[in-house]
């Protein structure tokens, strides 16, 4: 069985730019807010909880100050945090579909799946079109084995965003996961269209191909792959696997090789695919 990769975690977060009302908050309050989102955007995650930690100092009472403190700690990796200030902020605006959208994404990168499909419940109840609530629900969905709930949200958020190349990529995961590979196939070929230079999306339509039994498909995805990304391992075992059924053994142990050259960590995999060696 080829090696699978599996749905990609992608996180879309929503940022409040607002300013403070000028009449309610002092401008401390406010330079602090736009100094902590102009250290957000540059990437200065830690300068930026700091200017937030301002923020909430002089005006305890900003949703949105929490949120974005919240945002930033995620970004640091302090997603225990990070869902302490969603939350906070959701005490102080029950109506902030911002901290839910968020909150979800904190609770998913725990593994707290059925936590965040209740946050992403929340957006949705909020918003009924937002095609990112519904392609994160259905992430988490998916995490949970729940293959067949996540195929109806995908569906939804492709419906409000044909665009987003994640939902085809995830939703043609869950499809694999649910054995109907030859529609895994045309969500995979959709993002391609979407994403062409994209090393994991060939890596997995070329998987669902070989399901299929359509070896010569499965390998022009993985050659397509390797072309975008030679240094991954687990592209050539998968292009290993599917010569050595083609009958092309010697080719097949060049693939097993090369992919043991660049990961040893496979060893344990690879070893018993390969031929022994001749003396």
């Amino acid at each position: 069985m080829p090696m699978t990769r599996r749905a990609r975690k992608f996180y879309w977060i929503w940022l409040i730019f607002w300013a403070f009302p000028a009449v309610v908050f002092a401008a401390e309050a406010q330079n602090a807010f736009n100094e902590g989102v102009k250290l957000y955007k540059a990437g200065k995650f830690k300068d930026s909880v700091g200017a937030f930690n301002r923020a909430i100092k002089a005006a305890p009472k900003s949703d949105e100050a929490y949120n974005n403190r919240g945002l930033a700690y995620f970004k640091l990796g302090q997603h225990e945090n990070a869902i302490k200030d969603y939350d906070e902020a959701i005490k102080l605006n029950p109506k902030l579909t911002d901290a839910y959208f968020n909150l979800g994404n904190a609770h998913y990168a725990l593994k707290q799946y059925d936590r965040a499909i209740k946050d992403f419940d929340e957006v949705i109840k909020s918003d009924p079109n937002a095609p990112r609530a519904y392609r994160q629900r259905g992430m988490a969905y998916s995490a949970a084995k729940q293959y067949d709930k996540a195929v109806q949200d995908f569906t939804l958020g492709q419906k409000a965003d044909p665009k987003d190349v994640e939902i085809y990529y995830n939703r043609g995961f869950a499809y694999r996961r649910l054995g109907k590979n030859e529609l895994a196939v045309q969500d995979y070929s959709e993002a391609i269209k979407l994403e062409p230079k994209n090393s994991d999306i060939h890596n997995n339509r070329a998987n669902a191909y070989s399901l299929l039994g359509k070896y010569d498909e499965a390998v022009k995805d993985y050659d397509e792959a390797i072309k975008l990304d030679a240094k991954n391992a687990r592209i050539y075992v998968n292009r290993g696997v599917i010569r050595a059924r083609q009958g092309k053994a010697d080719d097949a142990q060049k693939d097993f090789k090369t992919a043991l050259e660049l990961d040893p960590s496979l060893k344990d995999k690879i070893e018993p695919l390969m031929a022994p060696s001749k003396r």
